[in-house]
This record gives C-alpha cells, structure tokens and sequence, in this order.
C-alpha cells in the first residue's frame, strides 16, 4: 500500500482554503504538503509497511515480545533478517523496517489512533500540529479529505520514528535540489556487495560508485537488486 499523494496534496489544500490562505495555520501546514518525501530516497518501502499496518492490511506478524531486550534477543537467532513484519512490544504495535544506509533493522513506533495527531504521543504544541487538528475539525464533513490528512499525519509520525526529522528539514528547504547521496563506494565491488548483504535495500536512493552516480533498484517481491546508471540529459 503506497501514499496516495494527489489524496493528500487536495486535502491540505481544501484545509488551507478553510482555515484563510494567508493565515498562520494555513502557512504551517506547508510541511505536510511535502510529505511525499517518504516515498524517495529509499523510504518508500519502509512507509509502505508502516502504512499498512497502521490502516489493518495484513502484514507478516513477528510475534508479540514482553520487552525490546526480548525482541532483540529473538532478532540475533535469525542469519537473514526477516524482509517485513509487524510485532508487539509490550502494548505497544511496530513494524520492521530496515535502515537505507547500514541495512540496520529499525523498529518503527505505530502511533495509536487517538495519538495520531500528537506527535509521538504528546500534547501537539507545535504548530504544524496544531494546524492539523484545526484542518481535522474544518473537513470533518469529507471522509476522503479525512484520509489525505490521516495519511499526512502517518507520514510526519514516520518520519520521526525512522529518524529522519533533520533530512525532511533539509528537504523542505531544499525543494528545487537534488537529494543528497545516501552513501559512497570507492569501488562497483564494494557496492555491489553492499547491496547484496542489506535486508531490504532502499530502492530510489542514489549512491556514487567512484565517480559515478547510480540508483539503487529492488524489487522486493523477487528480490531483484540492482545499481542503474540513468544517462544524463545533456542540452
């Protein structure tokens, strides 16, 4: 299951609309229109599954753990990761993603419902929060508009989680420039190796392999990997 970004852009524009254009809400509820940022750089595998477990989709189910050293300990007896799953620790739910760079394992908090306009569970005093809860309140009446903006606020929730609250930043500021790599390599060996020991590699992130750019390719239902020289437009 993928954002749906047309879904999300014509909800926060409707609220933008609703709560006065020039407003101070309106403009902080700028940052959630670029919430598509999940869905490159090698994100977009891990917001799938966040997503879909936070909407009831069947994910591969992990077991239930009384504790993360439980789960820790149980994640050590497997040699090969698992590719996806969702768990529980304790009362609480996640889902296994894997980071883009090291291929880390990364535990990503499911926000409950009644939390989803809080980030990670606290009061929202932000005012991107606060703007989202008054643009909650001003299309009540719409259950689409209602599920752009859920999805909005799964998004900015996994963002969080998946630590990557200072590169949204940077992306935020930065809309009209390239992302930046992910990682480099001094050799196509080194990458190549790289790309074949991590779990699930960040599909669309962009790598350089000596003095070249390359894509990361992965197609995770035949666990196809692949590094893609895309040729540069050239006037």
């Amino acid at each position: 299951m993928s954002l749906d970004v047309d879904r999300v852009v014509g909800a926060i524009r409707k609220a933008q609309d609703a709560l006065g254009a020039s407003s101070e809400l309106a403009e902080a509820l700028l940052p959630a229109l670029n919430v598509s940022y999940v869905l490159l750089d090698g994100h977009g595998q891990n917001f799938e599954d966040y997503l879909a477990a936070f909407t009831g989709i069947s994910l591969p189910s992990l077991g239930s753990f009384s504790s993360r050293e439980e789960f820790d300990a149980w994640l050590k007896t497997h040699s090969e990761p698992p590719p996806s799953g969702s768990l529980r620790i304790a009362r609480e739910r996640y889902t296994l993603g894997y980071s883009r760079a090291s291929g880390e394992p990364l535990l990503l908090l499911l926000p409950r419902i009644e939390d989803l306009w809080r980030p990670g569970g606290e009061e929202g005093r932000e005012r991107l929060w606060r703007a989202l809860d008054e643009a909650h309140s001003a299309l009540s009446s719409s259950p689409d508009d209602l599920e752009g903006l859920h999805s909005a606020a799964l998004a900015l929730h996994f963002i969080r989680e998946a630590g990557c609250t200072r590169d949204f930043a940077r992306f935020l500021a930065h809309l009209d420039e390239p992302l930046p790599l992910l990682c480099s390599f001094a050799t196509r060996e080194e990458a190549e190796s790289w790309l074949r020991k991590h779990p699930r590699p960040p599909h669309g992130a962009s790598v350089q392999v000596g003095g070249e750019m390359l894509t990361v390719g992965y197609q995770r239902e035949r666990d196809q990997r692949l590094l893609v020289c895309f040729p540069k437009n050239e006037e």
